[in-house]
């Protein structure tokens, strides 16, 4: 599951707010739902693998669990309308409480929230223009990514995440919600080319794969080489009988074929 935690600092922690100035008097909880949307929308669906946590003020916990979620529109206002029922819920609870299908609300202090991911297993990550590169870090499976809103990390919360590794989707500060759209675009391709590697082309000498393979590389296309030995019924192996296949990612296979056509020959795929 893919988590996304994000801190508010101005949203009201109760539901007496007006859906009629989101940006203004309620505490900018249109940046909250714009980072919901970024979350959990898909083109006619919902990303079901996904779960959103919002601190408000460092007290109140509104969880919202893709497998389970109903009644979300992609507009601000209706999201709004969905937090403002939490918080309504919350009055007099102490413990966590159902609002709607999929949405949760209790009290809870930052500390708490990140104690309450380990145990679970989650893995949490900050997400910071100082961090190590996305691309280059090593994100664990089941990560919880923590976010602020259109404000800095305060020094408390910078406290409390000072023991988090960090990672950075680069030095130009972007809105949290775009933010969220690249970790699932990052995560999306990662988890594609987790998949089987594809054949672009076959040769039967090795130096010769080899120089393809690094012609690849060049154009920034990860290229694998394996060795297949075809069936023969010479008893010994004959130089050149070896061919070598040239193995990409599936995305990479169309401009694979088209570099290799360009500066050799045309790509053999069968």
């Amino acid at each position: 599951m893919r988590r996304f935690v994000l801190l508010a600092h101005k949203a009201p922690v109760a539901p007496d707010f007006t859906l009629n100035d989101l940006p203004g008097s309620a505490g900018r909880i249109d940046v909250l739902c714009r980072a919901i949307g970024a979350a959990f929308f898909l083109s006619h669906d919902l990303r079901r693998d996904v779960e959103v946590d919002i601190l408000l003020q460092d007290q109140v916990q509104i969880r919202l669990v893709g497998e389970k979620l109903k009644r979300l529109n992609p507009d601000e206002r209706s999201t709004a309308a969905l937090i403002k029922h939490a918080l309504e819920k919350l009055v007099g609870e102490e413990e966590e409480v159902q609002s709607t299908p999929g949405i949760f609300v209790s009290r809870r202090t930052l500390p708490e929230m990140v104690d309450r991911l380990y145990q679970l297993g989650a893995h949490p990550v900050v997400l910071h223009e100082e961090g190590a590169p996305f691309e280059a870090a090593s994100i664990p499976d089941d990560p919880a990514f923590f976010l602020s809103d259109h404000q800095d990390f305060s020094p408390t919360d910078e406290e409390a995440l000072a023991d988090l590794p960090r990672v950075s989707l680069g030095s130009t500060p972007l809105h949290t919600s775009q933010c969220i759209t690249i970790v699932h675009y990052l995560l999306d391709r990662q988890r594609e080319d987790e998949g089987d590697l594809v054949m672009c082309h076959k040769v039967w000498e090795e130096s010769k794969a080899h120089l393809i393979k690094g012609l690849l590389e060049d154009f920034g296309i990860p290229a694998n080489l394996v060795r297949h030995v075809p069936p023969s019924v010479l008893p010994i192996t004959v130089d050149g009988l070896s061919e070598v296949r040239i193995m990409v990612r599936p995305r990479d296979l169309q401009r694979a074929r088209e570099i290799i056509s360009d500066y050799f020959e045309p790509p053999i795929d069968e």
